[in-house]
């Protein structure tokens, strides 16, 4: 959705997405905090902030902006925060050219992939996000039809950079569904008190 403001006679195109699935990665990481931000006390601070984010409009340039300007803003917003994101698994994602298959069989991941998970959701899942989703899609080494093997995994951050520089809501959304499957088939099939013994033996470098 394109936003025309004029300023010092001069004019300036900004653009609002009309759904969730358009929202960039590193936009949805902004949103989500002002969304769950504790210390914003009011409804219109947490509208100028997330019209901010989305149309990347100066926030002092909003505050000059008429009421009913900023009145048709908070509506698009509003329409923006009731639409649906896309809940369907992407398994394969194609940036510049190069696909990333997401991880064919959740139930035999390692542990060296599932202790990074869970490191990166501690310090902060919507921050470490891409970091996640670096970890769940790796470039495709091989592929049948429908069948597809991935990259042995590494820790690689510029897989992580990628995934934050390229994704949108709509490419990854879907994940979270798989997720919390895999979370569930984990806690029914592992010991707690093993994972933590061995989270303590990785930290060693054993």
């Amino acid at each position: 959705m394109k936003i025309t403001l004029v300023k010092d006679g001069k004019k300036a195109i900004h653009q609002m997405p009309k759904h969730w699935n358009d929202l960039p990665l590193k936009k949805y990481v902004r949103i989500m905090k002002i969304l769950t931000d504790k210390e914003i006390k009011t409804e219109l601070e947490k509208t100028t902030k997330m019209i901010r984010v989305l149309t990347d409009i100066p926030e002092a340039d909003i505050l000059r902006l008429p009421v009913h300007n900023v009145q048709v803003l908070g509506g698009y917003l509003a329409r923006f925060l009731t639409t649906h994101p896309n809940d369907e698994l992407n398994h394969i994602l194609k940036i510049k050219g190069i696909e990333y298959g997401f991880h064919p069989k959740l139930s035999s991941i390692s542990f060296g992939e599932w202790a990074d998970i869970d490191a990166f959701i501690n310090e902060g899942a919507n921050d470490n996000l891409h970091k996640i989703l670096a970890v769940l899609y790796r470039p495709v080494k091989e592929k049948n039809g429908d069948k597809y093997q991935i990259e042995e995994y590494e820790p690689c951050k510029e897989r992580e950079q990628i995934m934050l520089d390229n994704l949108t809501v709509g490419d990854f959304h879907g994940v979270s569904v798989f997720f919390s499957d895999l979370e569930r088939e984990l806690s029914t099939h592992m010991v707690s008190s093993s994972i933590q013994e061995l989270k303590a033996l990785r930290k060693e470098g054993i």
